[in-house]
């Protein structure tokens, strides 16, 4: 099951480093500067601009085949509580019959969803494996149930004793709702709230101490020509689309959605294709970045991304800076991820999975 987030960037100007998870915040007031729209909805409005045809295609220089990681195979997939990362409170029917998403879903009603974020997960016994329980398109029958409640979310910007509380009036709730079910259900906690708080905020430090960014600044002196602009990063084969960026997108099942993504910190932030086709975009810098413990394969993606850098300021001129706009120092960057990636294995985090999903 995707993912997708669609990145929208308050830009101010000179503000670095813009975190790549700055940029899945979603703020109302961004909000209603976008419409939603399909991908191909997208490539049909930059098609009417005539946006659509880079001058050279240089696609050659986003090789997937260079990338290196599990792409585990959609059959394989199984979704399900993490121990290490969520409180889990296990459902089980106390007569033994199987739960029914019609039935259940009437617990985890509106009122639920927006006052205690959780995740619903069943086991579906037709298919022999653990799916999101209540979403669209899973089975209508589960012989179990666990609610996850993310201790990171929990615990961030809590101190212990308002996580405690917090964690506390999940259960009492949930209590209380599984009265309305059409036969008993029992509740059973994974582990005390005591030892899930002291996991929260060790999570809350792994997440402090790994939520890094790899981020390659392309700066002009002036300004780069916004037409050209858009026509260097097309030739390379990005995709224009969420949150109005340009992605290198990830068609696998292992790791974030995009391999890597491109905005600016010139107003707004992002490319909108009519005001480049009215020349009324020229941003003063590219910004290309990713979430090293998100990526699938962050060693390569970072090759694949300086590469695609240095074929855009042949085009466009400008200087190569990191995001502390400082000179780009090649071995420098390296260092910082690979480093990162062994305090990462560690702590038994393998960038891109679905552990490191959960938890960046």
């Amino acid at each position: 099951m995707n993912r997708m987030t669609i990145y929208i960037i308050a830009g101010l100007f000179f503000v670095l480093v813009i975190s790549y998870s700055f940029l899945k915040s979603n703020s109302d007031v961004e909000q209603n500067k976008y419409f939603e729209s399909t991908q191909s909805q997208s490539k049909e409005r930059i098609k009417d601009l005539d946006l659509d045809k880079p001058s050279e295609d240089a696609s050659y220089i986003l090789d997937t085949k260079k990338l290196s990681f599990e792409n585990i195979p959609v059959k394989d997939i199984e979704y399900k509580a993490d121990p290490d990362t969520d409180w889990i409170i296990n459902l089980t029917n106390s007569n033994g019959e199987n739960f029914k998403k019609e039935d259940f879903s009437k617990i985890f009603d509106h009122y639920w969803r927006t006052n205690f974020p959780s995740t619903i997960y069943g086991f579906s016994p037709e298919d022999n494996k653990w799916t999101f329980a209540n979403a669209g398109g899973t089975p209508e029958i589960y012989s179990k149930l666990q609610i996850a409640i993310n201790l990171q979310e929990v615990f961030n910007k809590q101190d212990l004793k308002e996580a405690s509380i917090r964690l506390q009036r999940y259960y009492s709730e949930l209590e209380k709702r599984i009265k309305k079910y059409p036969t008993k259900i029992t509740l059973v906690q994974n582990e005390s709230i005591e030892s899930a708080i002291q996991k929260g905020k060790a999570l809350v430090s792994v997440y402090n101490e790994f939520n890094i960014d790899a981020i390659i600044v392309l700066q002009s002196d002036k300004q780069f020509d916004g037409l050209k602009t858009w026509d260097a990063l097309q030739s390379i084969g990005l995709i224009w689309g969420d949150g109005d960026l340009f992605h290198w997108n990830n068609n696998t099942n292992f790791g974030h959605d995009q391999y890597f993504s491109v905005w600016t910190t010139t107003e707004p932030g992002y490319f909108l294709p009519e005001e480049i086709k009215d020349k009324n975009m020229n941003p003063q810098n590219l910004v290309f970045g990713f979430s090293i413990p998100r990526s699938a394969d962050p060693k390569n993606v970072f090759e694949a991304m300086l590469r695609a850098v240095e074929y855009c300021q042949k085009r466009l001129g400008g200087k190569i800076l990191d995001g502390e706009m400082n000179p780009f120092n090649i071995a420098k960057e390296r260092n910082k991820i690979n480093e990162l990636i062994k305090r990462m294995d560690n702590k038994e985090i393998k960038a891109g999975s679905e552990k490191a999903l959960r938890m960046f």
